[in-house]
């Protein structure tokens, strides 16, 4: 009797532990559109670095020896942008609310539109004489 006591009384545990509430499954639409913020940031910046090759470079972060934006100013330009994309893969991951995804889609998508204009910007200015 004990034996069967035991016996329904881990049954019983295991019903109650696989009925607990689960954390909502992440919303494939909000993440999906974190992915294309993420991949409109890249492209963005991408286009920055190619429209700034070789010019005067105003940001004296950025800015090689010579004052041009070349490969060092890339690195460092590649590096934020790891560096932001890695903190927000690191902050999103396992998050069971799509508010912040979206939220973070915002911001990509309106960084993606600030340096898309500077690069944009950038095309019209003439480079170095060659």
């Amino acid at each position: 009797m004990s034996l069967l006591f035991g016996i329904s009384a881990v049954l019983l545990s295991a019903q109650v532990i696989s009925i607990a509430p689960r954390p909502k499954p992440q919303p494939v639409s909000d993440v999906r559109l974190w992915r294309a913020s993420v991949a409109a940031l890249s492209v963005a910046n991408a286009l920055d670095v190619h429209s700034s090759w070789g010019k005067h470079e105003l940001n004296s972060t950025l800015a090689g020896p010579s004052g041009n934006f070349g490969r060092d100013g890339a690195l460092i330009k590649l590096g934020f942008q790891g560096g932001l994309l890695g903190l927000e893969y690191l902050v999103t991951r396992g998050h069971p609310s799509g508010k912040l995804y979206r939220a973070l889609s915002f911001v990509n998508f309106g960084a993606a539109a600030a340096i898309g204009g500077v690069a944009a910007h950038n095309y019209t200015v003439p480079g170095p004489p060659r």
